[in-house]
């Protein structure tokens, strides 16, 4: 079964979690006191063959590393003619894992902003959609990533967490069926692929909840999903049937987060909102997953 998670619940469990681990985790207010510093560079990555430098923008907690790493993993465009006008994002999430004591890596994957290389997950027409395909070709460009920021200075090669929105979850869910050397664990914020923002499917759900079963029975990685209840990529009724279908093949236990509605569309909620809005139950998942992260002081 899938545990859904309320918000009050969630922080219950935050509050436990660091007490067993013997830390206190920084409050989201935490974020304006300390700063992390923040530099722009290419990471390069090397796929199929080739090598690619990749817009990317690092976030360093303040003090000594290594530092545990959270690799930032972005959506795709409902057009892919678009991809080219991506740029990079997520700064108050970024802040936020930073001033918990995460180095932080947010990079463009090839074919979108100014990355090297072609868009490399192309999706087939929308009536026809092979969605672990998609999944695994989106996941084979994030391990490339996640291998190359683990090599950065101050990174810890041996505690990196993979984090997906959207296109990029799915691509994270389907990367922890074979998960580079050193990643520990997975989180997902409005994971999918093939939504329009009008709660339309290509090619419909089923076909999406069977991929999801796919990657579920080889999954490898501890986990947690978050969804808000006014997404109109993947609505509620989908986000949960993707979750059970994951969750009912995998060894590993899959936490799902039911996340309040934001603005216009919650889809938008780890981009855009508050870190207060999700900080409680991602704390909670880190505490157990990735032992001496320490809040910036």
């Amino acid at each position: 079964m899938i545990k859904t998670l309320t918000l009050l619940a969630a922080v219950a469990a935050a509050l436990l979690a660091s007490d067993a681990v013997g830390q206190s985790l920084a409050p989201a207010g935490a974020v304006a006191a300390v700063r992390p510093s923040v530099h722009d560079q290419r990471l390069t990555i090397e796929l199929g063959g080739h090598r690619f430098g990749l817009a990317a923008r690092v976030f360093r907690p303040a003090g000594s590393g290594p530092f545990p790493l959270v690799v930032i993993n972005h959506g795709t465009p409902v057009s892919i003619a678009d991809a080219r006008n991506t740029s990079l994002g997520y700064t108050p999430a970024a802040q936020w894992f930073a001033a918990q004591g995460y180095m932080v890596v947010v990079a463009l994957r090839p074919g979108f902003g100014n990355s090297d290389g072609p868009y490399m997950e192309p999706g087939g027409p929308c009536g026809n959609r092979d969605y672990v395909h998609d999944g695994r070709e989106t996941a084979a460009v994030e391990a490339a990533i996640a291998e190359s920021a683990a090599a950065l200075p101050d990174a810890d090669p041996k505690r990196i967490v993979v984090l997906g929105q959207s296109a990029g979850g799915f691509g994270a869910i389907a990367l922890a069926d074979d998960p580079p050397p050193g990643v520990v664990g997975v989180i997902s914020f409005a994971g999918g692929r093939g939504g329009d923002d009008h709660e339309h499917i290509c090619g419909g759900v089923a076909r999406l909840i069977e991929a999801a079963a796919v990657f579920g029975k080889a999954n490898r990685l501890p986990q947690i999903w978050l969804y808000a209840a006014n997404d109109h990529f993947f609505a509620p009724p989908v986000a949960h049937a993707l979750a059970q279908a994951y969750q009912g093949a995998s060894g590993p236990h899959i936490a799902f987060v039911d996340l309040p509605p934001f603005d216009d569309d919650g889809h938008k909620t780890f981009a855009h909102a508050d870190p207060s809005v999700w900080a409680a139950p991602v704390s909670a998942f880190l505490s157990g997953l990735v032992p001496g992260a320490a809040p910036a002081k």
